[in-house]
């Protein structure tokens, strides 16, 4: 497939004009099929139309775009680049910084060279003996980068009270008895965060084991993501590898009925479901709001598939 990036800069040059951009109109990430400035064929072969295209690439979800249109995409885009910093090894760091010559560097923090897109580029710091690095704009003040450091140690330090809420019985008749159920909770000390309740006392030994490991299981799984979401299963642990591992083997997102489930009390947003192509389920527990835009941002860029539809 023939496909060109697109940088904003020269979006904002074609606002007004007959310039028509062709998308994938289920996802967006970074880049046309094709360019039209006459509205009707492609640039690169003037017999060519929509409906050719289409053909030619076997996608009848090629659309046709307007400069403004791509513009929003562009921005949409370039805002799903940028996720929260990841710790990486004092290793990795020195050979980030030592590949490629820095292009603005300070005694704790540097950026590597090499473009990830447009005026973004990846961002390195070291904090505590701790090493960590994003995608951010090299147009940031030194101001604007240490209030970025400052606000993800501070999520470092930041440890909720676990709290375990009051047993009761529950029937199960997989087991044919009543089974103790001891909610997990987790507070800023404001509101009760549900993270998972407990099976215990269910006559088997070996369940009772599996139920406890994987409790423990979530409770690491908050604190290595500053409490922010949870895994509850998925391929991949950290959600925004999940969805590099969607873009990079190009997988469609199977929607059950829907991806999102919502709590009453506006306390987590579940997102779950499945992937079309390999049948991977998936299921995480999203608890803040940074967190669920940073999700939808990345559902931008990758294909969904209805299996079913909830009524309306």
């Amino acid at each position: 497939m023939h496909i060109r990036s697109v940088k904003g800069g020269n979006i904002n040059s074609q606002i007004k004009t007959k310039m028509r951009y062709i998308i994938d109109s289920r996802f967006y990430r970074g880049y046309i099929v094709a360019l039209m400035h006459d509205d009707v064929h492609n640039d690169n072969d003037k017999e060519e139309t929509l409906e050719a295209l289409r053909i030619r690439h076997n996608n009848p979800n090629l659309i046709a775009i307007t400069p403004e249109r791509l513009q929003v995409l562009y921005k949409r885009y370039r805002e799903s680049i940028i996720t929260p910093f990841l710790e990486i090894t004092e290793e990795r760091y020195n050979e980030l910084l030592n590949c490629l010559p820095p292009l603005r560097m300070t005694q704790y923090s540097f950026f590597a060279g090499g473009e990830i897109y447009n005026d973004l580029y990846l961002f390195c710091f070291t904090a505590s003996g701790r090493f960590y690095c994003g995608e951010r704009s090299i147009r940031l003040t030194t101001d604007e980068l240490i209030q970025l450091i400052n606000e993800h140690t501070g999520k470092l330090k930041h440890h909720p009270a676990l709290v375990t809420g009051e047993p009761y019985n529950q029937y199960f008749r997989w087991y044919n008895r009543e089974v103790k159920r001891t909610p997990y909770f987790f507070t800023d000390g404001q509101h009760m965060k549900p993270v998972s309740t407990l099976s215990s006392a269910t006559g088997n030994k070996y369940d009772d084991n599996r139920n406890r490991r994987e409790l423990a299981k979530y409770l690491r799984s908050l604190r290595s993501n500053c409490y922010q979401y949870l895994t509850y299963y998925s391929r991949e642990e950290n959600i925004f590898d999940f969805f590099a591992w969607l873009g990079k083997n190009n997988y469609t997102l199977e929607i059950q009925g829907s991806l999102f489930y919502f709590d009453a009390n506006r306390e987590f947003a579940d997102f779950h479901g499945n992937v079309w192509e390999c049948s991977a389920v998936f299921s995480y527990r999203i608890y803040t709001r940074e967190m669920l835009q940073h999700v939808i941002n990345q559902l931008r860029t990758v294909k969904r598939k209805y299996a079913w539809k909830r009524d309306k």
